[in-house]
């Protein structure tokens, strides 16, 4: 697997809970699913570079006034406040929605609880993605009208890892997440999927403990100065979660 279909992967673990397809045959079958969101569904996005992006990738992010993130940006030792409202809400859903479509271009939800994804492993802005079915990667229960619950295949979709290391590392966090609820509502006939702060503010918790034990001494300076900065932004999320009244990130797909 390469390295950026494992960070298309991770991603949509964090945001949605579902990222391809389980395919396992071996799986009891049971009647048919009836439910709105069984067929398949495409992400959608608009906009530019000038005035930003907006489409399936949407982060609501209600915090107190004045919360925000301290970012070393220039490595000066001097951080940044970055507004958690003002900045980092419209920056992560700009970027989303500028950058998913070229990774992920449609799921599809089967009546017998599958979900296949067509994905790309582009990474090139001067070449269009050449775009393949993914399967064997999730499976998925409607537990309600607004609710349903998908497991992660961990042994699945670290099958094509080589590195030992890294194969273990990205399994222990698939199998740490086990059956992930993810919310539906429907906004008109587009259904959005998303996690919320019940999810994900233990989650993180268990980011940061996990984080903490990660090897640092094989890294290339430039990889050790992002992880740095990744490391310092997830530690201090778990204030700015107490702080937060409303948390919802997911995707909103149409057809």
């Amino acid at each position: 697997m390469k390295l950026n279909k494992i960070f298309y992967l991770m991603a949509m673990v964090c945001t949605l809970g579902f990222t391809a397809c389980g395919d396992d045959d071996d799986a009891p079958k049971d009647d048919p699913i009836q439910s709105p969101i069984v067929g398949t569904w495409n992400v959608w996005s608009q906009g530019n570079d000038y005035d930003g992006y907006t489409g399936s990738v949407q982060l609501n992010w209600e915090v107190e006034e004045g919360t925000s993130i301290s970012l070393d940006l220039l490595g000066t030792g001097t951080p940044t406040e970055i507004p958690i409202k003002e900045t980092v809400v419209p920056l992560a859903n700009s970027l989303g929605n500028k950058f998913l479509p070229k990774v992920l271009k449609s799921v599809t939800f089967t009546p017998d609880g599958k979900i296949n994804a067509v994905v790309s492993d582009y990474d090139d802005d001067d070449i269009a993605p050449e775009w393949e079915t993914v399967k064997g990667y999730a499976t998925y229960k409607v537990i309600s009208d607004n609710l349903i619950s998908v497991s992660i295949d961990a042994e699945k979709a670290t099958e094509d890892i080589d590195d030992p290391a890294e194969k273990a590392q990205i399994k222990t966090i698939l199998k740490s997440y086990g059956t992930i609820p993810v919310n539906v509502r429907w906004n008109g006939e587009k259904p959005f999927f998303f996690v919320d702060k019940a999810y994900v503010q233990p989650m993180i918790a268990a980011l940061v403990a996990f984080i903490d034990k990660m090897p640092t001494n094989a890294m290339e300076p430039d990889d050790l100065q992002t992880f740095t900065m990744v490391k310092g932004v997830v530690k201090q999320l778990s204030g700015i979660m107490d702080k937060t009244s409303k948390f919802e990130a997911g995707i909103e797909l149409t057809k």
